[in-house]
């Protein structure tokens, strides 16, 4: 099979429609296949995803090339005979745009920093390419890119031809081939020569612009990140609606937006340190409360609460505060909810003598799950019930052990 001829998007990359023949049949990882005497649906390869569409109205799922005979993946069987192909428009142009733009400016990184293209992959939702240095900064990144979108706006012709081997001396390329038959060159109108057999658009205009998002250190190389046509168009507007939403939000202008967001920063790490100190004032109130309501036992003082609607950490933190005090024990459970259930405390004072850790088994030995030893044990339960269940088991086990 010739692929001169049966490509067809290498002669047009805007054919939408064509006409074939089913000329062989195969399956792909159980998946219907079929090869044709021509296609214009472009096979994945060199960094660009396939093409997708339809045959006779099936749809056409994949498509790959191999040894090369391009294979069509469907979601139905065709039959040998004629055929009517139908390219999925919006995705081939937005290609053509992406891969276009990406030739353009691989070759602006060359010109403007020396920085030379390694690996090019175009995904779903953004374009990256990785430049063979690791020194790559902000001011390289606008150099690049104010001279791509220059080669766009003055709306450069991208042509492609088939050269020889013997033909490639003549040829600034900015890569050596990969192949040694067929060599296709996309030329940029004097700007940048590539061997290529991708789908491009007809002239630098229709790239739209170029707009790089970020970089990404990669070892010894930096991977850039970049939007071309209808995608830096999109990112554009979806940006613009949230500084929008920011603008109307926090009732300032939009060159003020940065000065604003520090100033609620600053006004938040206020808030938080006075909701630390709300908190700290908070439970050592909580724990004096509880100390006073405790149970007289000899030199120590037995505090015992079941407590619910309350922050897990801030149980925790009545519980420690409560160990601060000579000669306390506690044992407190907060419960999350009745379905959820929560968590059991165990504390004691380090002059008391009681191993919480003989407390915690008796917890869970009644359905809870936990562990500790000497002045801390804490463990949970899978609900409500349960974990009342421990509590009071627990609390038997101290009384006990206290008496």
């Amino acid at each position: 099979m010739n692929n001169l001829a049966t490509r067809l998007y290498w002669h047009d990359a805007y054919l939408r429609n064509f006409e074939a023949a089913v000329s062989d049949l195969t399956t792909v990882n159980g998946q219907p296949a079929v090869a044709l005497s021509a296609s214009a649906f472009y096979p994945t390869g060199g960094g660009q995803p396939c093409d997708t569409g339809l045959l006779n109205g099936v749809a056409v799922t994949d498509v790959i090339a191999d040894d090369g005979v391009v294979w069509h993946l469907l979601e139905a069987p065709l039959a040998v005979g004629a055929v009517h192909g139908q390219i999925t428009w919006p995705r081939r142009y937005d290609h053509m745009q992406q891969h276009t733009g990406q030739h353009i400016l691989s070759q602006a990184f060359i010109v403007t920093c020396g920085a030379e293209t390694v690996g090019f992959h175009l995904g779903v939702e953004s374009t990256t390419i990785d430049l063979n240095q690791a020194t790559v900064n902000q001011a390289d990144l606008e150099a690049a890119e104010t001279l791509a979108n220059q080669i766009i706006a003055e709306n450069r012709p991208v042509t492609g031809r088939f050269v020889t081997a013997g033909d490639l001396p003549t040829i600034p390329l900015r890569r050596p081939p990969s192949v040694h038959e067929a060599i296709r060159v996309v030329e940029i109108g004097d700007f940048d020569w590539s061997a290529c057999g991708g789908t491009h658009v007809r002239q630098t205009a229709e790239v739209g612009q170029i707009k790089i998002r970020r970089l990404d250190r990669r070892g010894a190389e930096t991977r850039i990140e970049f939007l071309c046509g209808q995608r830096a168009l999109a990112d554009y507007r979806r940006k613009q609606d949230t500084v929008q939403a920011l603008v109307n939000r926090l009732s300032t202008a939009e060159d003020d937006l940065p000065a604003a967001v520090d100033r609620l920063q600053e006004r938040l790490r206020e808030v938080q340190h006075q909701l630390r100190d709300a908190q700290a004032e908070l439970v050592e109130a909580e724990a004096a409360r509880l100390w006073a309501n405790g149970s007289p036992a000899g030199p120590r003082r037995t505090v015992q609460a079941y407590l619910d609607n309350r922050p897990l950490e801030t149980v925790k933190a009545i519980a420690s505060a409560l160990r601060a005090r000579p000669g306390c024990v506690a044992l407190l459970a907060c419960e999350v909810s009745p379905q959820s259930g929560g968590q059991i405390f165990c504390a004691a004072a380090a002059d008391v003598t009681l191993d919480m850790g003989q407390i915690m088994r008796a917890a869970t030995a009644a359905g809870a799950r936990g562990g500790g030893r000497g002045t801390w044990a804490q463990g949970g339960a899978a609900n409500g019930a349960l974990l009342r269940q421990a509590f009071d088991a627990a609390g038997a086990a101290l009384a006990h052990l206290a008496g």
